[in-house]
């Protein structure tokens, strides 16, 4: 029987595909991850293609990151 290990950065990517689309200070809060770190995770995630990170048109709201289909 094979054991899988999970991370916190395998934690980070089901649960975006989970709930489609989380903006940065839900995956602060659910992740318990400082912003800095998860400002980290996101340009490692986005420059291989796996996420996204989206700056509303409103610069009210907050920028929200989402998978990228297919992955």
């Amino acid at each position: 029987m094979e054991k899988r290990i999970e991370t916190k950065a395998d934690e980070f990517i089901m649960r975006l595909r989970h709930e489609g689309r989380m903006t940065l200070p839900e995956l602060e809060k659910a992740m318990g991850l400082s912003q800095g770190l998860l400002e980290k995770w996101i340009a490692l995630f986005e420059a291989r293609g796996l996420i996204e990170l989206i700056y509303p048109p409103n610069p009210i709201d907050p920028p929200y990151v989402v998978i990228k289909n297919g992955k």
